[in-house]
């Protein structure tokens, strides 16, 4: 069973997402291990996140998977095989020779929810942040500031999509994270995996990292 679509080719969205801080790319999931993959983490110990960190407001429920991933073999697997493909496509991208993602944070959003508001992924989570759908339908939104109106750009995010998001040491930026909302679903259950390298030890707090107005 493969991981990745057929043919998938993601030098252009990694080349983006170095240059501008994010990119996306559509359907780039195999469906038959997306839906092996959904079934997996929905056995997970999902719990209710805190719902304010500062400013960021999140209503969403979830759980880390860290390195070895022991009881989730397909969530190993897919780590394993974005790292293959980001390396391998990512020649020249400084940052992305050495990412090795040994982290999978699991969030379920549901109809009628806020998502999540404006904010940064953690700076413990270095070069590269992978969002995959697994589930379910949903606004995702890149901002210029912590304002939810202060949009860039912004699309609905599907099943088997990925969002890439710049991680601080990509391409040479010492930051360079970019500000990101992502709504509740209109409908239904939205289910997402954020894949990312963690490199400053154990897991803090969970959430978004809180950056002062």
């Amino acid at each position: 069973m493969s991981v990745l679509a057929p043919g998938l080719d993601v030098r252009v969205a990694l080349a983006q997402c170095a240059e501008r801080g994010y990119a996306r790319v559509s359907r780039a999931i195999d469906e038959r291990f997306r839906r092996a993959l959904r079934r997996e983490i929905d056995a997970g110990p999902f719990e209710r996140l805190t719902e304010e960190f500062g400013a960021v407001r999140q209503q969403i429920d979830g759980f880390d998977i860290p390195a070895p991933m022991n009881g989730f073999p397909l969530a190993a697997r897919l780590c394993h095989d974005l790292r293959q493909v980001v390396v391998s496509e990512g020649r020249g991208i400084r940052g992305l020779a050495t990412w090795a993602p040994n982290q999978v944070g699991a969030a379920r959003y549901v109809a009628g929810s806020i998502g999540i508001t404006p904010h940064l992924d953690g700076r413990r989570y270095r070069r590269l942040v992978v969002v995959v759908t697994l589930r379910g339908r949903a606004r995702f939104a890149v901002c210029g500031s912590r304002d939810p109106e202060d949009v860039v750009e912004s699309w609905t995010a599907g099943p088997g999509d990925l969002v890439l998001m710049r991680g601080p040491g990509l391409a040479g930026a010492r930051d360079g994270r970019p500000f990101h909302l992502v709504e509740g679903p209109v409908r239904g259950e939205r289910l997402s995996l954020g894949v990312r390298m963690e490199v400053d030890g154990p897991h803090g707090q969970r959430g978004p990292e809180v950056v002062p107005r």
